[in-house]
């Protein structure tokens, strides 16, 4: 039997704003016929982009290093992503994120294989895990557990990835991109401005000592749970212009009706449904029976658009000068055994023609 290639944890570490958080600040999250068990507490999206490098001073310990720096900056107008989960004081079950300095997660790893050898494997949807960073959520202990995850891993050879992975309690995807091009461009900014380090350093740990162990632990990529059991499926709809409860619950059960006819799923009953809302983040568990089955018939069907990632604009993401990834995966990570459907809301609103996005996740 062949042995398992290994992935390498180099190093672990936070990055906090660079700014103080007011404190006070939190962001609630309403259950409505569900509760959050272990299993959905784990409910996250995940992004990896894949590069090659573009020139010999470029690396993926000096790119993981100027992710340290910039990351802070990027934070500082951005805060609720460097919060945490906790149960509400208030003792009536529900949950909220509190935005404070708790921060995000930092990994530098490095995998027994070269970019362009992965990027061909035919079960690259399963080893991919081993490229972004998630520890589970502990239920009983959130104040202690990370939402936000970005890991930095150097492939033999000549490329690197940089994976994200993000707690759909924190906040949806759209959210998330909006951030990344956000904290792009003060990336590249503080690049060209000479503000990032010159010889950066992610870790203490690149003064190596006979003592010191050379990985902090090492994992076999054959050792990650796949993700390969859900499909990510996504659409584009007009943006919704009130907080209606029903109208999410139609356009949520359209999706579903489109994504089991795309996937040939079978057997779907009921499904999880995440909406970020306003005043807060909705999570409610929606049965398709016959009459939500009626309801989302005719013009909210016709409304649909299957779109592509792509379209939301990401291939662009760069962090060192004219490189752009040659490859970017997206998925939906989910535990538990129903569908999932997320929707995001988008940044202008308020604009006539809006339009928002919608994804579901499919069990196979």
């Amino acid at each position: 039997m062949a042995i398992s290639k290994q992935l390498h944890i180099e190093a672990i570490q936070t990055a906090i704003p660079s700014d103080v958080t007011l404190p006070g600040k939190s962001r609630r999250i309403n259950l409505t016929n569900t509760t959050l068990t272990q299993d959905s507490l784990q409910s996250r999206f995940r992004m990896v982009f894949y590069y090659n490098k573009s020139s010999e001073e470029e690396s993926a310990w000096t790119v993981a290093a100027w992710v340290k720096e910039s990351i802070s900056v990027a934070l500082a107008d951005w805060p609720e992503l460097a919060g945490r989960l906790r149960k509400d004081r208030e003792g009536d079950g529900c949950w909220e994120i509190k935005i404070n300095d708790a921060g995000v997660r930092l990994v530098q790893a490095s995998v027994e294989m070269q970019l362009d050898e992965f990027l061909a494997a035919e079960d690259r949807a399963e080893k991919e895990a081993a490229l972004a960073n998630w520890s589970d959520i502990d239920g009983e202990n959130p104040d202690f557990s990370a939402l936000f995850y970005i890991q930095v891993t150097q492939f033999e050879g000549n490329g690197y990835a940089v994976g994200i992975t993000f707690s759909l309690l924190l906040n949806d995807p759209l959210f998330l991109i909006r951030f990344l091009k956000s904290w792009t461009q003060t990336h590249m900014q503080m690049l060209a401005d000479g503000s990032l380090s010159k010889n950066p350093m992610f870790h203490l740990g690149y003064f190596q000592r006979p003592s010191r162990p050379k990985h902090l632990k090492s994992i076999g990529l054959d050792s990650f749970p796949s993700a390969d059991a859900t499909t990510t499926v996504l659409f584009k709809v007009p943006e919704i212009q009130s907080d209606n409860r029903d109208s999410y619950r139609k356009l949520a059960s359209a999706c579903i009706g489109e994504a089991v006819k795309s996937t040939r799923a079978n057997g779907v009953s009921k499904f999880s449904l995440i909406a970020n809302k306003s005043d807060g983040l909705e999570i409610e568990t929606c049965e398709i029976g016959a009459h939500v089955k009626a309801e989302s018939n005719g013009n909210v069907d016709a409304a649909l658009k299957p779109v592509n990632w792509q379209d939301i604009g990401m291939e662009d993401f760069t962090l060192t000068k004219g490189n752009k990834p040659v490859h970017v995966s997206y998925r939906f990570i989910s535990s538990i055994d129903e569908p999932l459907v997320v929707m995001m809301q988008s940044d202008d609103q308020e604009k006539d023609g809006a339009e928002m996005f919608i994804g579901a996740a499919i069990p196979k």
